[in-house]
């Protein structure tokens, strides 16, 4: 369930930097349709209540970086299912106390110098906000002319788009791309390569998958696609290149498969 805080068109430039909807946190949280998904952006509405994978508490470095821009990236691992008892108590939150958050999605921190990223668990309670990586590229309007003139990674999003409708694929960039384009936090440089997910929960020829790559490796960037199944990602150009055995990435690790759409059993 969606809810629009009453007279946020008024307030959204001095209260709500993020603007669009967001959740109730709260006992309607659980009611709030489709889970997080890989590579899905989290805009966080308690972000201290992140729980490091490591242990302990969150590094200065991603504190400073959630206070202002409180959002996680959806890793590609089980969610977890805990209660209250079993975890932390988040400080400086205040909460519905019946806002128990028992289920926990895997996310990143990503932090604006390399090698800072924190793999932690997000209690989905928390959550204020999701964006799917289809959602992104219409935000490209929302960046400053000197950033889509810059980067090119940013600047080709829409020849991108050109092409993969073509083979009529839903898509959207994750990555350093994905990132800004959802908080709008420039964290995409000039070299940054545009990594894509292309959702294809029905089987694509080799052919067809070929065709698209060809016409990706045309672009005057590196273009890293994966194909997106319902039982998890593969890379396009692995896939494309007619390999008889090919590594699944699923929530549980990866998989060597014959068929990214129908896996059964380890390959023999």
């Amino acid at each position: 369930m969606t809810v629009a805080h009453p007279g946020s068109h008024a307030r959204r430039t001095a209260e709500d930097p993020h603007d669009g909807p967001r959740r109730r946190v709260g006992p309607l949280a659980a009611l709030d349709g489709r889970l997080p998904g890989t590579h899905d952006l989290l805009l966080m509405q308690c972000p201290s209540s992140l729980r490091p994978l490591a242990g302990g508490e969150l590094p200065h470095w991603a504190r400073a970086v959630l206070r202002a821009h409180p959002w996680v990236t959806v890793g590609r691992a089980p969610a977890v299912v805990s209660h209250p008892v079993d975890l932390p108590h988040p400080q400086r939150c205040t909460r519905d106390p019946e806002a128990a958050p028992e289920l926990w999605f895997p996310v990143t921190v990503r932090g604006p110098r390399p090698g800072q990223r924190l793999d932690a668990l997000a209690p989905w309670a928390a959550v204020a906000r999701t964006l799917r990586p289809e959602q992104l590229v219409e935000r490209r309007a929302r960046l400053a002319p000197e950033r889509l003139a810059g980067i090119a990674a940013l600047a080709l999003l829409p020849e991108v788009d050109r092409l993969v409708a073509d083979h009529r694929l839903p898509w959207g960039p994750i990555g350093a791309v994905g990132y800004e384009l959802g908080s709008g936090v420039p964290v995409a440089g000039p070299l940054s390569p545009l990594r894509l997910v292309l959702r294809s929960p029905q089987p694509i020829s080799r052919r067809d998958a070929l065709q698209l790559r060809r016409a990706l490796t045309k672009l005057p960037l590196p273009v890293q696609a994966e194909l997106e199944t319902r039982h998890g990602s593969v890379q396009l150009t692995e896939y494309a290149s007619g390999a008889h055995s090919l590594t699944l990435l699923t929530p549980d690790g990866p998989r060597e498969v014959h068929d990214p759409w129908f896996p059964r059993g380890p390959v023999g």
